[in-house]
């Protein structure tokens, strides 16, 4: 259901609603099936106890009757036995009634135990801050995904990046460029080799802290049922309107923020539903500004963005935001050559890492890439 609901477009542009309709009510029969089965057991119980209740008293009764024309018993006696009959075999009805909400009330305390008892495997460290800033290295670093069975995403990686420094990563998909990203943040932990933010390794830091100097913008923008100005702030709640918008400025978002009517307090639908994938992304990348973390990571956060509104971006990075250290991952060469430097990524490895002059006159990879985003006329796309 939730599948549906959050694919209802594409599921509408591929004409298969009738392929889900069966596929809900293959699974919503299945529970319905189910349920019944266990409605009939409890709608049995209730007859069969009241023939077996009725039974008892019946039996109670005559041999009661017996007793006491034998005088073993007194009348007294059978109506007390009647009485507590009845109530024993209506507290075993009742049990049964109740049995149902303890089974489901049993498989939900199992689940949420699981969750509440699960340890985190991202702990803390205990390193204090240096005086450097937004110096990263990467040396020896090799990582597979957890459950992954043990295959290599990134292989002996190897990346210095001075503060205030801009790379970019480029490669083609599935090489291991936002992995390698994720190991930044802890994310996720290296398998092999070591990450150093400001010369200290990520892991000896407290997480909370490692993170406060990073600044994130993923290519899959998270938007949140709030305001404009209340969704750029999510990056610096104590920011003032002119900070706000001057990271929306530099992410090139003021102009269709002040097209819109009430500007900055335009309420932004669910999942950004109301803004287009260019305007989320500007909204995301204005957040991640608005951090003013040392360490900047664009996670081809600009893919939505036509070619001149990310020059602009770019250029206000560079000169507005120089001292921050800037990670950039693309897919166009047009998006990065004017990065210090360009690390080609190949099937999780660093097979290069130069700026543009210098990868195309040695790097073979590069250059395919290039000569793949040429056109006829010699030039890269959008330039």
């Amino acid at each position: 259901m939730q599948e549906n609901v959050a694919g209802a477009r594409v599921v509408k542009a591929y004409v298969r609603e009738d392929y889900e309709k069966k596929r809900f009510g293959k699974a919503n029969q299945d529970l319905v099936d189910t349920q019944l089965h266990i409605l009939l057991m409890l709608s049995y119980m209730t007859p069969i106890m009241n023939i077996v209740l009725n039974a008892a008293v019946v039996a109670v009764i005559y041999v009661g009757g017996i007793r006491v024309q034998t005088a073993g018993v007194t009348p007294g006696n059978v109506m007390a036995a009647i009485t507590y009959l009845s109530y024993i075999l209506n507290g075993v009805m009742m049990f049964a009634m109740i049995f149902q909400s303890v089974s489901r009330g049993m498989a939900s305390y199992r689940r949420i135990k699981e969750v509440l008892d699960c340890e985190p495997v991202i702990a803390d460290g205990s390193a204090a801050a240096t005086s450097q800033k937004g110096r990263v290295e990467l040396n020896h670093v090799s990582f597979a995904y957890p459950g992954g069975n043990g295959e290599q995403v990134l292989t002996d990686v190897n990346l210095v990046i001075e503060p205030g420094e801009t790379v970019a990563l480029l490669g083609s998909t599935g090489s291991g460029k936002t992995s390698l990203v994720s190991l930044i943040p802890r994310f996720y932990d290296v398998t092999d080799g070591e990450v150093l933010v400001d010369g200290v390794n990520v892991k000896d830091y407290k997480v909370s802290e490692l993170r406060d100097k990073i600044a994130i913008a993923l290519q899959k923008s998270e938007l949140f049922s709030k305001t404009i100005r209340e969704n750029i702030k999510w990056g610096n709640p104590e920011a003032t309107d002119e900070q706000v918008l001057a990271a929306a400025e530099a992410a090139q978002a003021t102009e269709f923020i002040f097209s819109k009517p009430e500007g900055l307090d335009t309420m932004v639908a669910e999942k950004g539903m109301s803004l287009s994938g260019g305007q989320k992304q500007r909204l995301a990348i204005s957040r991640a500004l608005l951090k003013n973390a040392e360490i900047l990571i664009l996670d081809d956060s600009t893919s939505a963005l036509d070619l001149k509104t990310e020059a602009r971006l770019y250029e206000a990075l560079r000169t507005t935001y120089r001292q921050v250290t800037k990670i950039i991952i693309a897919q166009r060469i047009a998006s990065v050559r004017g990065a210090d430097r360009i690390a080609v990524v190949d099937n999780g490895r660093i097979v290069a890492c130069a700026p543009h002059e210098e990868l195309m006159r040695s790097c073979e990879i590069y250059q395919d890439i290039y000569r793949s985003q040429l056109k006829e006329g010699g030039e890269i796309y959008g330039e």
